[in-house]
């Protein structure tokens, strides 16, 4: 049967644009592109046998290499910059979302960065002194009793939630005050021995810290009952209040003091772990006031897991180890 004049028309028109589609799609352009620039709406129908011609993706190891160099070395590069990255270096192209997968399998997550204490060489020389010297001594780390002072906060650090994008609702926002509402709180531990946690006052000075904390946490009770009056030692850190002439009197009349502790070193007192535990424990839980975190804190401070707390004191010899590897320098990020 012959085709009209119509029709060949027709046929002859769909055959260019379908040659101009092919083109179009051998230079990598999306069906939506393709619409936008012939005017047309592309059908499956005048796509079959139009298949992209571009370069293919190939995500292999040479891509992983460089998505895992270029994101330790620019750890805050979105993965649209990284994936422009990838295309004008190694003249591939791939989205973002794919860089994302990518980071992903190479267990990268987009997290706070780790904190740690800004050392001089000086401290670092004292920090690595004092760990050779107790690791020559075999000091018995099961005799020491750990002490610190900590802020719990009511609005938690932790700051992440659940919410999907535009959500307005009052559980979608944390009402942010110009002082947040906290509590400090003074606490020891040793093996097989916790003490209780006391309530700091709003100044804490020598006096203070002697009548108010270390005389009534039970310190030197516990201590003497299980290891006999002054066989046993307790740390704390050079703050003023601890190291003044009235405190190191009152200390030494009952207990031996360990000696020498390096300033900036939270990293090597492991009650700084519990610390940390507890205040991700608290972030689980709705605490509306400070007066019931208060409560809290104690509940979590009283069913903490002696295990947990005899791991952290068994973890005093490799502390010292790794800042001797380290040369006296920090060692967060490794408990």
């Amino acid at each position: 049967m012959l085709q009209s004049l119509e029709e060949i028309n027709e046929e002859i028109k769909e055959k260019s644009i379908r040659v101009k589609i092919i083109e179009l799609r051998s230079k990598g352009w999306t069906r939506k592109k393709i619409s936008e620039q012939l005017l047309i709406t592309v059908t499956q129908d005048l796509l079959k046998n139009t298949k992209s011609t571009g370069r293919k993706r190939k995500i292999n190891e040479e891509i992983k290499n460089f998505v895992e160099r270029k994101t330790k070395k620019y750890r805050r590069m979105s993965c649209k910059q990284l994936s422009n990255k990838i295309e004008s270096k190694l003249d591939i192209k791939i989205g973002k979302s794919t860089v994302w997968s990518i980071r992903n399998e190479l267990k990268f997550k987009f997290l706070f960065p780790k904190k740690r204490p800004l050392l001089s060489e000086r401290q670092k020389e004292k920090r690595l002194l004092f760990a050779k010297h107790h690791l020559e001594k075999n000091t018995d780390w099961q005799k020491v009793v750990f002490s610190d002072e900590t802020w719990f906060y009511l609005e938690g650090s932790c700051g992440k939630i659940w919410r999907q994008w535009g959500e307005l609702e009052d559980s979608v926002f944390e009402n942010l005050s110009k002082f947040s509402p906290k509590v400090m709180f003074f606490g020891g531990i040793a093996y097989d021995w916790i003490s209780t946690l006391i309530k700091c006052p709003k100044r804490i000075n020598a006096e203070s810290y002697r009548k108010c904390l270390v005389s009534k946490c039970g310190l030197f009770t516990g201590m003497d009952n299980l290891h006999g009056k002054k066989n046993w030692v307790f740390m704390q850190d050079g703050a003023p209040a601890h190291t003044a002439k009235t405190t190191i009197n009152y200390l030494e009349k009952k207990c031996n003091i360990l000696q020498n502790w390096p300033a900036n070193s939270p990293d090597l007192n492991p009650i700084e772990n519990l610390w940390g535990i507890m205040s991700r424990r608290l972030n689980e839980i709705d605490i509306k006031t400070v007066k019931n975190l208060e409560k809290v804190v104690r509940e979590v401070w009283k069913n903490i897991d002696w295990l947990m707390i005899e791991n952290l004191i068994n973890s005093m010899e490799r502390r010292l180890k790794l800042v001797v590897q380290l040369k006296g320098d920090c060692i967060n990020g490794y408990f």
